[in-house]
């Protein structure tokens, strides 16, 4: 039972309808990538949030990715301390490769700047991101290529992937904390 406090705001179906329309606008991408170098896409879950989204968006994608995880957070104690990120992507073959990296949220982005300069750093040709919600805040931040949905407010998300202290990743829609 999803506890009183939870107020849905991005439905199951609502959020598969956007996987579905990001994913034919990434197959675009592949397809590029595909004819001009011969390659899959190096598909990259932001572990362990983005899994969720990662697995429909890339269900939705028409060619075949290669698929790498890499596991990195920021947070600290909310959205507005944000700490250092840490990242651990062991065995992850970045090099002269078409990078799509994806996670559940892009808050203030830093979480995916930096593992696109790593990336960039460990030779990947191009780098680009998909978040299935971005945070819209009053200063400048990374903007993902592919956004599922756009949030204006401070509010803690809980559900497909992202969590509270741990708990209810696993809902199949997305909530805000009131």
């Amino acid at each position: 039972m999803v506890p009183k406090n939870f107020k849905m705001i991005y439905s199951q179906s609502q959020i598969a309808e956007r996987a579905c329309v990001l994913g034919r606008e990434i197959s675009a991408w592949a397809e590029s990538v595909q004819t001009q170098y011969g390659e899959e896409i190096l598909a990259v879950p932001v572990l362990g949030g983005g899994v969720f989204f990662f697995a429909d968006l890339v269900r939705a994608v028409n060619y075949s990715l290669e698929m790498a995880p890499v596991k990195a957070w920021a947070y600290a104690a909310n959205v507005e301390q944000l700490s250092e990120v840490k990242v651990d992507m062991r065995n992850v073959p970045a090099k002269g490769r078409s990078v799509l990296l994806i996670d559940d949220i892009c808050d203030s982005g830093k979480t995916l700047a930096t593992l696109k300069e790593i990336f960039e750093g460990a030779g990947a040709r191009e780098v680009k991101s998909a978040a299935l919600v971005r945070r819209i805040l009053p200063k400048p931040t990374f903007k993902p290529e592919w956004v599922g949905f756009e949030y204006t407010g401070a509010e803690w998300f809980v559900g497909y992937g992202m969590d509270d202290q741990g708990k209810w990743r696993n809902l199949p829609s997305v909530h805000i904390i009131t």
